[in-house]
């Protein structure tokens, strides 16, 4: 009978350690809009050359629209579910950089940039 307590206390405590170990995990990788924002505007700055006017343009817009993302992210849910929205997010971001960029800078950030920027959010998971 004692046996079969604490083989049943051993069970319970790995379940709850590993109940623990997962809720950190979820927390560590909930997006920071604000670190995504700032990674985004410096990769900006220095790949397009951005005047000071632009930088600042720019650095509000992108943690607009990281904190939209980081919303939409961090909401419960598939990512194929959040494919469509996050489709929306990139358009209407793209029509406001239109907005600030000039059309060089456009054309790069459409080719160059934005590739980049997506591409380490995707590999690194930091934001």
């Amino acid at each position: 009978m004692r046996k079969k307590i604490n083989k049943k206390m051993r069970i319970t405590s790995i379940i709850c350690g590993a109940m623990c170990l997962m809720t950190q995990l979820l927390i560590a990788q909930k997006m920071d809009a604000q670190k995504m924002a700032d990674y985004q505007t410096e990769i900006m700055v220095e790949q397009l050359s951005l005047s000071e006017d632009q930088r600042e343009q720019i650095a509000t817009l992108n943690l607009r629209y990281s904190e939209k993302q980081a919303a939409l992210m961090n909401r419960e849910g598939s990512m194929f579910s959040k494919m469509g929205e996050m489709k929306d997010i990139r358009r209407d971001k793209n029509m406001e950089l239109e907005a600030v960029l000039t059309e060089s800078q456009m054309k790069k950030y459409e080719e160059e940039v934005a590739p980049m920027i997506r591409k380490e959010l995707r590999k690194t998971g930091k934001f």
